[in-house]
């Protein structure tokens, strides 16, 4: 019988949230699709270009809760690519753990992989596994994008096009070409989790310089539009900034939540594709 897994407090979400204040940045959907003469209809995988990031990169957040330093996060792209099936893949590694005093009251060791396509730029496969005090949690998924299906511990559903695990979300977004978006204008997000498909828009803002441990930037300043009630105080709680350059590297993620301020800083950085020309100090 399945262990029914109780559902964790505001409070023990709140370490887990970083990964979705970061994730809802600069995607949108795409794919068409063929019809075949063997019952099933199999959609079209369709190239998409990268020149935003590449094999070895590596970006250091600090968490902040509140006034306290609540503990650090790793994205980290494998030094050459995995073969996922039948497909050249980044394997993309996201491990978050609490420090200090939140670590004593409230221990948090956070795993995630998603293997993102080269060429496509979908996931073929993703993996959680989440410890957040006495709470635990792991998944792991299948992408079948040719017919447009997800497969999990928690079963099967249909997906729309472009579907993406929380992680690869965060890469595919940083490939896409924002310097002609205008303040206001409204992009749609779908990403795959815990076996349901979720919906978003972001709002684009505009540009901004902002300064983190790692120096001073011009950013692209972005506010997703979230569901109200579930851990934000509202619907548009959410607020991101990324490198205004080829890079379009996550410099923060903030955010207000029920149970207090969540704020997580680029802090270092390594193996980036492009110049970093967005920086304007140290």
């Amino acid at each position: 019988m399945e262990r029914i897994l109780k559902s964790p407090s505001r409070k023990k979400k709140a370490m887990r949230n970083i990964l979705l204040l970061i994730v809802f940045v600069f995607t949108s959907f795409a794919g068409s699709n063929q019809n075949v003469p063997a019952k099933e209809t199999l959609y079209e995988i369709k190239s998409a270009t990268n020149t935003a990031f590449t094999f070895g990169e590596k970006l250091t957040y600090r968490v902040h809760y509140g006034v306290l330093n609540g503990g650090d996060c790793y994205f980290e792209v494998d030094n050459k690519p995995i073969v996922a099936g039948e497909h050249s893949a980044y394997h993309i590694k996201v491990y978050g753990k609490s420090t200090g005093l939140v670590d004593v009251m409230f221990k948090v060791r956070d795993e995630f992989e998603t293997y993102l396509d080269v060429d496509a730029m979908i996931p073929w496969r993703a993996t959680k596994k989440v410890r957040e005090g006495g709470y635990t949690d792991s998944d792991f998924i299948i992408f079948d994008h040719q017919r447009r299906v997800a497969i999990s511990r928690r079963g099967k559903l249909d997906i729309p096009a472009n579907t993406h695990d929380l992680i690869s979300a965060i890469y595919y977004a940083r490939s896409l070409d924002m310097r002609n978006a205008k303040p206001g204008e409204l992009f749609p997000v779908t990403f795959f989790l815990d076996n349901k498909n979720y919906e978003f828009r972001f709002k684009f803002i505009g540009r901004e310089e902002i300064t983190t441990d790692a120096g001073t930037f011009k950013a692209l300043k972005v506010m997703p539009q979230v569901i109200e009630g579930r851990i934000f105080k509202d619907s548009e709680a959410i607020t991101l900034w990324v490198t205004d350059d080829e890079n379009k590297v996550p410099l923060r993620a903030q955010s207000d939540i029920w149970v207090g301020s969540l704020k997580a800083d680029l802090i270092e950085y390594k193996g980036l594709r492009n110049p970093l020309t967005s920086k304007i100090s140290d």
